[in-house]
């Protein structure tokens, strides 16, 4: 079996880029990405249409992405001049240092509009904050607890920056909220969290205290598919990037997305996607 990295983690705290290409983005295309990392993406050059927990943008020059940890990513059309600065931290440092406390207050709405279009003069600020990455990283070995507070005081900066950025988009900070968009809202942020142990529409439903056929109802209207099409939808993206970038057996995978009968997460996968695990990764082996 061919092995691909889709199922995106750093290992250490901390990488910075200013030159993330075509090249670079292809190894991540046409399939489900987890992302179990902070990421502060800047598209400089270029387009690229992709699809963010399973909602689809088209990124364009001066585009700032965020995606905090269990988001999904999957790249569909990139154009050739494609470039992006990319700084993207552990999962374990940024809880080390707080990072969903310290956004707790805009951590829904990164979540719902993870794509911000930025003016010139404040893209060239956070390119200015990449370059202060770059240099840190440049100073990182020996690693010192001196580089790592840099390395905090300039993810610090991308947070603070990040967050007044939402603050002052007050269509989004300060719109109308009907009851139906907040539901729907609370409800994806429920199943990131909870999809790989929980994927019972029920579960979802008693967590908003709402009836059954009321949240199912409204969450239809708010998207136009059912609350289950939406947890299947966010499971199998899981298990297709697992099948796909590791040699973790189906057994195992099926465990790690809260299935304890094999049988049935077979039976479940298939339902919704038409073949078996087996088959899927024998396919995308074969494609690789």
């Amino acid at each position: 079996m061919v092995k691909e990295t889709l199922i995106f983690d750093i290992t250490d705290d901390f990488i910075v880029s200013d030159r993330i290409t075509k090249e670079t983005l292809n190894k991540y295309s046409h399939l489900p990405c987890k992302i179990n990392a902070g990421l502060f993406i800047l598209c400089v050059e270029g387009t690229v249409q992709l699809s963010i927990n399973l909602t689809k943008y088209t990124i364009r020059k001066y585009d700032f992405v965020t995606l905090v940890p269990n988001n999904f990513i999957q790249f569909h059309e990139i154009s050739d001049d494609a470039c992006f600065h990319v700084a993207g931290f552990s999962a374990e440092f940024m809880k080390n240092i707080n990072f969903i406390k310290s956004t707790m207050s805009f951590l829904p709405i990164i979540t719902e509009h993870p794509v911000m279009p930025l003016e010139e003069p404040v893209a060239e600020l956070f390119v200015d904050g990449y370059r202060l990455l770059i240099r840190a990283q440049s100073l990182s070995a020996p690693y010192t607890p001196v580089n790592k507070n840099l390395i905090v005081a300039y993810l610090t900066i991308f947070m603070q920056g990040t967050a007044e950025l939402y603050k002052n988009h007050s269509q989004w900070t300060n719109g109308v909220r009907t009851r139906t968009h907040e539901i729907y809202r609370k409800f994806i942020q429920l199943v990131v969290e909870h999809y790989t142990t929980e994927h019972s529409v029920s579960f979802y439903a008693a967590q908003l205290n709402l009836s059954l056929p009321h949240f199912c109802t409204t969450i239809k209207k708010a998207i136009g598919l059912t609350p289950l099409e939406i947890i299947s939808s966010i499971v199998t993206m899981d298990a297709k990037a697992q099948l796909r970038s590791t040699d973790l057996t189906v057994k195992e995978i099926a465990f790690s997305l809260g299935f304890n009968n094999l049988s049935f997460f077979n039976k479940y996968f298939r339902q919704h996607t038409g073949m078996t695990p087996q088959e899927y990764r024998r396919k995308k082996s074969n494609l690789a």
